[in-house]
């Protein structure tokens, strides 16, 4: 196994781990999302402290950063099954609209009131 690999598994577990913590504590998205980020720049910063670790940090970062918002994406589906009758242009857009959501707290921390 490549050093690369066991960064990314092991950040990948700790991401999942805030989840389900997330999840069982009825935490905030802010929180889990500001956790996620934490960790990933935590990771990233350490990539970048020891260069020669990895060719493309840029690259784990978002493939953690894909990983992150993909686990939270996937618990806002079954939490908020879709009503009967939607269509698949309303369902596109909520879709679209939670990953605009993920995306803004991740890059600003908080999201307008």
């Amino acid at each position: 196994m490549k050093c690369i690999d066991a960064i990314e598994g092991t950040v990948k577990s700790i991401l999942q781990q805030i989840h389900s913590v997330s999840i069982e504590q009825n935490l905030d998205d802010t929180e889990y999302v500001r956790n996620a980020k934490a960790v990933i720049d935590a990771t990233d910063q350490f990539i970048h402290n020891n260069p020669e670790i990895v060719d493309d940090p840029q690259l784990l970062k978002q493939v953690l950063y894909v990983y992150s918002r993909n686990l939270w994406l996937m618990q806002q589906q079954t939490a908020n099954p879709e009503p009967v009758g939607k269509t698949d242009d309303s369902i596109s857009e909520q879709e679209e609209y939670q990953t605009y959501y993920f995306d803004y707290l991740y890059h600003r921390g908080i999201y307008p009131p």
